[in-house]
């Protein structure tokens, strides 16, 4: 059973607008630390899908829930890793979960830190870090044109940098630079976690 007086469980949201690489950072993130990965768009419920499918911005009334079921989906994997010895728990020796999420605004990551919205159950509160992947607006349209079959529309990326409220000074924040390639971006964030975490 894991020690739970020495490490709580923890989710690492990989953050940012549309196409700045969420879920690949986050999938390379999850593989390094050997902890699972769930997509977050995965758990949008489809309601949303089909707002931004038909290039209707979110509100903050439609991303609520979601915002609540990535934070009760990453309390539910971490319970699963529970009865785990240290050696099974990946490289952090304690349960832990890569969710990607826009988490736009301080209030959205707040929701994802556990705060009043979301009731915390067994075991210990769950310790939540971002990884915000930061690029030009110029980028991450280039980015967006270029990305086929994704529900999220090129004409939406003007209203998430406009929600936007950078989180670079917050605690608990690793900001990586997207311009650089995969591997880069993905050490940086390996190497900014485990930095966190020390």
């Amino acid at each position: 059973m894991a020690d739970y007086s020495t490490a709580k469980p923890l989710l690492i949201v990989v953050m940012g607008p549309a196409s700045c690489g969420k879920s690949s950072i986050g999938s390379d993130l999850a593989n390094s630390l050997s902890i699972p990965f769930i997509d977050g768009d995965d758990l949008h419920p489809a309601a949303n899908v089909a707002k931004m499918s038909a290039g209707i911005p979110l509100t903050d009334e439609d991303r609520l829930p979601w915002l609540q079921v990535i934070r009760s989906t990453g309390e539910k994997v971490c319970r699963e890793q529970w009865d785990k010895s240290p050696r099974e728990l990946g490289k952090l020796g304690r349960p832990a979960v890569v969710i990607p999420s826009s988490a736009l605004k301080q209030w959205y990551r707040n929701i994802l830190r556990g705060d009043a919205e979301v009731k915390d159950t067994t075991p210990p509160k769950m310790e939540t870090v971002f990884v915000y992947c930061k690029g030009t607006p110029e980028l991450l349209a280039e980015r967006i044109a270029a990305r086929k079959g994704h529900f999220m529309k090129p004409s939406m990326l003007a209203s998430q940098l406009a929600t936007l409220e950078d989180p670079s000074a917050e605690a608990g924040v690793v900001v990586v630079d997207i311009s650089k390639s995969r591997e880069e971006v993905s050490k940086a964030a390996l190497d900014g976690v485990l930095g966190l975490l020390q």
